[in-house]
């Protein structure tokens, strides 16, 4: 009777935590003012052309620059979702698919009588994880990384599913970027294994003649198999070499508290990396065993401090691991252990239903529980439109990727992907034009800019400086100021009857 109530506590505090997940990730589609535009426009393109671009695409100002489209499959099914089931539908399939990948890391190392600290580091986990729970082809990524997890780290159970793994990497190397973890996850797992070996020598002998040799083939294979071959496989370690925009999600979460930024997600991030350490403290006497996953903690940890982007795949990771060690005590928690922690747990769920008390405390400013589409920059496009501007336009970065999706007879002078476009034309055009009354005048010439299409709500130095400098240069009218945007028009015949309708000053 006993065994049975603490094992229906234990499922009791999994479900708590996975529900967990799935509710913080109900919320307001913020992702609208970012780049799931431009994934669906890709999408639709690659559907309605059954080709994927290889270029740029959308810009005017680098056209024909190569892109290696290493997320076309991720675009591809945003399209698809939208179209069969809304944009709406996209969040809830969103919020499933996040409290799968939870479901599935949790899963890998789960065990009844560990319920409480399991949960304990679920929790931490979750509000790690929270800043990243947009519309994205990421998240398809947290899927497949803990799907890996759970098929290595639960491998009594899962061996059925050893062979998924090659076809999970296929999909994931055409869908985000992320896909180096399939391989880096399957490493730390050899690693592992070589170093548990009684003899290294013996193991690599045992290696050639077994599954792990066929498997670590196959995956090689696989992550070769996208539209750019070695090039795109190798694609994560060279992307930083056209890289000429610094962006938030691209920061350290030092850097980023510095400057304000709330410290929930960091501090859940520091609370959960004590516990992987204590995990192996205490279970120090079995450490050569876990060698694959302190290997695996490490290096996400480092990727974690480095990016704050990369905090979910920390926190994925972290989860198989810090279980396993405690579970390999014999350590036992009671019954009551188990209420406390499913009570815990399902109370922070409740509270989560009020998540406007949740995500400004995790610096996500304009998320709400729900299924809230924004309209985004619609109005400023639609007058845009109606208004009959015409480009060249000048753009800023956050305001690219919904023209893409909402404006697509008007190419863009830059979008939200840094890798699409050189690197000097963004550090030696795009930011001087801003910084510089000189190089702007020279930009407007070269380019034929017409327009102005701005998002005012930029944070940078160089924008503050371009918008004080441009709303007083005589040679340009507002015509549309709201939303956060600012349309100006060149003070040029062409534009005559629209300055004559719409000027502002």
């Amino acid at each position: 009777m006993r065994h049975s109530y603490n094992r229906t506590l234990g499922i009791a505090s999994f479900v708590a935590v996975v529900a967990l997940v799935a509710t913080l990730s109900v919320h307001t589609l913020t992702s609208i003012y970012q780049d799931i535009g431009r994934h669906i426009r890709i999408g639709d393109i690659i559907w309605s052309t059954r080709r994927i671009p290889e270029t740029n695409l959308f810009s005017y100002t680098a056209p024909d620059f190569p892109f290696s489209n290493h997320h076309w499959l991720g675009s591809l099914a945003l399209f698809a979702g939208d179209r069969l089931v809304g944009l709406r539908g996209l969040i809830v399939a969103k919020a499933l698919l996040l409290a799968l990948s939870f479901g599935l890391a949790l899963a890998a190392s789960w065990k009844q009588r560990i319920a409480l600290p399991a949960s304990v580091a679920g929790v931490a986990g979750v509000f790690a994880l929270i800043e990243r729970t947009d519309v994205r082809p990421e998240v398809l990524s947290f899927v497949f990384v803990a799907w890996f997890l759970f098929v290595l780290y639960r491998k009594e159970r899962s061996s059925a599913f050893f062979w998924t793994l090659p076809v999970i990497q296929l999909l994931w190397v055409n869908t985000h970027i992320y896909f180096f973890m399939g391989p880096f996850v399957w490493v730390a797992f050899l690693i592992g294994q070589s170093i548990a070996a009684r003899s290294f020598r013996d193991w690599c002998s045992s290696f050639i003649r077994s599954r792990y040799a066929g498997m670590t083939a196959l995956l090689v294979f696989a992550t070769l198999l996208n539209p750019s071959g070695i090039h795109g496989a190798f694609y994560p370690l060279a992307v930083w070499g056209n890289y000429g925009y610094s962006i938030a999600e691209n920061q350290t979460p030092f850097f980023l508290l510095r400057l304000g930024y709330p410290p929930m997600t960091t501090i859940a991030l520091g609370v959960l990396m004590a516990m992987v350490a204590a995990s192996f403290a205490a279970n120090w006497r079995r450490v050569r065993e876990n060698i694959g996953g302190m290997f695996l903690v490490v290096v996400t940890g480092g990727l974690a401090l480095a990016m704050v982007r990369n905090f979910p795949l920390f926190a994925l990771c972290a989860l198989p691991v810090t279980l396993k060690n405690i579970g390999e005590r014999e350590w036992r928690w009671g019954g009551r252990g188990l209420l406390g922690a499913g009570a815990l747990v399902v109370g922070l769920i409740a509270a989560s239903a009020a998540a406007d008390q949740v995500y400004p405390q995790a610096g996500l400013q304009g998320k709400h529980f729900g299924l809230s589409v924004p309209a985004g920059y619609q109005e400023s496009v639609d007058f845009y439109r109606q208004a009959g501007i015409h480009g060249p336009l000048f753009n800023n970065f956050d305001v690219g990727s919904f023209l893409i999706w909402k404006l697509p007879e008007e190419p863009v002078f830059i979008d939200g992907r840094p890798e699409a476009y050189p690197a000097d034309f963004i550090q030696q055009t795009y930011i001087p034009m801003q910084e510089s009354a000189t190089a702007w005048r020279a930009g407007v010439e070269r380019y034929g800019i017409n327009a102005l299409f701005w998002n005012t709500n930029d944070m940078t130095p160089w924008s503050h400086t371009f918008v004080e400098r441009i709303t007083h240069d005589p040679q340009w009218v507002t015509v549309y100021h709201g939303q956060g945007i600012l349309i100006m028009v060149r003070d040029a015949p062409q534009n005559a009857e629209v300055i004559r309708q719409f000027r502002l000053k």
